[in-house]
């Protein structure tokens, strides 16, 4: 089998180029995907193990896949006359003469159930169309921000209500707390949620003294080194995997609310990286260490106003995306106090 491994295991895509082929028996032209170039396009090599130091390699526990397919998609107005297939790094060889007798054999149903588990489906990297994301003001529960000391017109006023609305975190917010006959004042973030049974309601991320890093967070325990790196710059700098409560375990990014202190995981899986930002190219390098959460100093990129700027780029879990850190701003405290 050649795909017949665990999740640790590296594998690269093999390029089947159809384009060309006479009939549906016939294997197209066979390459192993290296990269992406300046322009955007598409890099293959020879499928030789000389050139195993140029092969692109992936792996089950990073996102580097989807950021790869959706820079691929985008150049394909036909991807049906392509197919990409996972073959093991450590033996592209023989997986590739493996793959091109399966693919000559195609019709067969023992070649087609295992094409179908080795090949990398577009569908589920295809833009999917996106429904509306506003909520819906009449499905809000008022008397729960009420009871909090909180109504819509100064939710609005402050301009924390449209932000909440597409189902943001509002900035830090002064809430008051009933307990028994007394009232606590305290700091915290706001966001609507939905629960299990599509009911809205809201979620209270108070403001934290310090981040709680010595206890699992979602079964994860952090290392001194990740401590270090999280406390240092807000970001772990790396993909780890985490497992909710009841859930499935997911490659996730980590990073440090600035304004709550709380922890925040991002799934990698849904991180779009672009291979180009503010008109730059990344080159290999610079992309993958961005997709595996490292810091990446991008120089030359320009802003709207058309003046050129560089800047470290990092993904940020609590932003959803990729951070932009100029200068030597790069600690959380400096963020916090900012």
């Amino acid at each position: 089998m050649i795909m017949e491994s665990n999740n640790n295991d590296n594998y690269v895509l093999v390029l089947e180029d159809r384009t060309e082929v006479k009939n549906e028996q016939e294997a197209g032209k066979i390459s192993v995907v290296s990269g992406i170039d300046d322009k955007g396009n598409l890099k293959t090599t020879e499928a030789a193990a000389a050139n195993q130091a140029a092969f692109l390699k992936f792996n089950n526990k990073d996102g580097l896949l989807k950021n790869f397919m959706s820079n691929f998609l985008k150049q394909f107005n036909n991807p049906t006359r392509f197919g990409l297939y996972k073959v093991l790094a450590n033996n592209v060889e023989q997986g590739v003469d493996n793959l091109r007798t399966m693919l000559q054999s195609r019709e067969k149903p023992e070649s087609k159930q295992q094409l179908t588990e080795i090949g990398v489906s577009f569908d589920d990297y295809l833009p999917k169309k996106k429904n509306a994301t506003a909520i819906d003001e009449s499905k809000i529960d008022w008397k729960q921000l009420g009871d909090l000391g909180l109504t819509r017109e100064r939710l609005e006023q402050s301009g924390e209500l449209e932000k909440m609305l597409s189902w943001q975190k509002s900035n830090l917010i002064t809430i008051a707390v009933p307990i028994g006959d007394t009232t606590i004042y305290t700091e915290a973030r706001l966001a609507f949620r939905t629960d299990d049974n599509g009911n809205i309601g809201l979620a209270i991320h108070p403001l934290r003294k310090e981040p709680q890093l010595d206890f699992p967070y979602m079964g994860y325990k952090f290392s001194p080194e990740e401590k270090e790196a999280l406390l240092a710059t807000g970001n772990l700098g790396k993909t780890i995997e985490v497992t909710p409560k009841n859930a499935e375990p997911f490659s996730a990014y980590v990073s440090i609310d600035p304004q709550t202190n709380d922890i925040i995981a991002l799934r990698a899986d849904r991180v779009n990286i672009p291979k180009e930002i503010k008109g730059v190219t990344l080159s290999d390098a610079q992309y993958k260490d961005l997709v595996e959460g490292k810091a990446v100093k991008v120089e030359g990129m320009t802003a709207k106003s058309g003046k050129t700027f560089d800047a470290t780029l990092q993904v940020n879990a609590e932003r959803k995306g990729i951070e932009f850190i100029f200068g030597d701003n790069k600690s959380l405290r400096e963020r916090q106090e900012h």
